[in-house]
């Protein structure tokens, strides 16, 4: 099998966490652009945040591969494979589980005339509490969620597809992300029934819970992710100036989003070093506290704006502020929440779990950012 060298930083790479928190806030735009019409002039850029989701997926298979590349380098072990998956269900349960009761209860309680769900909550709570659900069962009972459904799955498969991105011979990792680009050209541009629906607002905007373009689109990405890991050594820390030029470019246009996947990639390679001006940046004391939260940003934030934007307005508490203004509430408000909910309950509920879970059991490495 071949051998990875790695030259990372040791400890937390705070460039990749500030990245994180970046693109869960691009991911609150993006999903307050369907409540309000942002100005004609920022609208193209702000369209394209739904591919904020597909850096999550490709930092995901980054960052899987730099903490537990390790436990599978010997090829399958049943042992390393249940440590690996009780570790991510600490990490990611208890908030993910908790959000959804809350917006359960919710959607079908004060909420209800105003959050169409379509779907039966009663129907589709189980596929939601086990995270199967965009695997065609049900639709998201938190909409976001629908991309930790399908991160579930790839964290299923994380034992063949590290062997391939990470241990096997370079040519078969080469292989995979030939194919994996092609599964995303497929997602893309391939028939009705890949993705259920005409690309709401681009290429690869593909999330319903029925149609498997779905979780390819998040399976391809993350090997693509896992991969970039391999070879992360070949990008320079000043390609991350280059590679974030090309991406706020690619990001202002339509049907570039093959390329941005491309582009995210490299600039991950290259911020995965932890130093240049763009890393400097991405370290900065509020972006890197972004970071920290994102998780918990991107789970609450879809309830808080359907509230302020859509059920404020239906109950007649407008406050006398503007739509826009209004925007910019629910987005301060998501932060504070979130905040909240990071450090009241995803902090304290994790290391519960982890006890709970494995008991003295320890990961291969510590998590260089925190994972979605």
């Amino acid at each position: 099998m071949s051998e990875v060298k790695s030259s990372m930083p040791r400890g937390e790479i705070k460039a990749l966490t500030g990245l994180r928190g970046v693109a869960a806030l691009y991911v609150v735009l993006f999903h307050a652009n369907g409540l309000h019409a942002f100005p004609q002039m920022v609208r193209p850029f702000v369209h394209h945040g739904y591919m904020a989701v597909d850096l999550f997926f490709l930092l995901s298979g980054f960052v899987m591969a730099l903490t537990y590349a390790d436990l599978f380098r010997d090829g399958f072990d049943f042992g390393n494979f249940k440590k690996f998956l009780l570790l991510r269900l600490a990490r990611i349960y208890p908030l993910y589980i908790l959000v959804t009761l809350i917006t359960a209860v919710m959607i079908t309680t004060v909420l209800a005339d105003t959050y169409h769900f379509d779907d039966n909550v009663l129907r589709a709570l189980p596929f939601n509490l086990t995270m199967t659900h965009v695997w065609g069962l049900a639709y998201a009972i938190v909409p976001p969620s629908w991309s930790i459904s399908t991160e579930w799955a790839a964290y299923l498969l994380f034992p063949l597809t590290i062997m391939v991105a990470v241990w096997l011979p370079r040519r078969y990792a080469v292989a995979g992300v030939g194919l994996a680009f092609a599964v995303l050209a497929a997602v893309a541009f391939g028939p009705y029934w890949m993705t259920r629906h005409h690309h709401m607002h681009g290429t690869l905007d593909v999330v319903h819970s029925y149609a498997p373009g779905t979780t390819l689109r998040c399976l391809a990405s993350f090997y693509i992710g896992l991969v970039a890991f391999r070879f992360r050594e070949r990008i320079p820390p000043f390609a991350a100036i280059l590679a974030l030029i090309a991406a706020l470019v690619l990001l202002c246009f339509k049907s570039t989003d093959l390329g941005l996947v491309a582009v995210f990639a490299v600039l991950i390679m290259a911020l995965s070093h932890d130093k240049g001006p763009v890393a400097r940046v991405l370290q900065n004391p509020v972006i890197y506290w972004l970071g920290i939260v994102s998780y918990a940003l991107y789970l609450v934030h879809d309830l808080i704006q359907k509230i302020i934007l859509k059920s404020f307005p239906a109950w007649g508490l407008s406050g006398g502020l503007t739509r826009g203004e209004w925007v910019w509430v629910s987005v301060a408000v998501s932060l504070g929440v979130a905040a909240l909910a990071h450090y009241a309950f995803e902090k304290p509920s994790r290391r519960w779990a982890r006890a709970l879970f494995l008991r003295d059991a320890k990961p291969a490495s510590p998590s260089p950012v925190p994972a979605e």
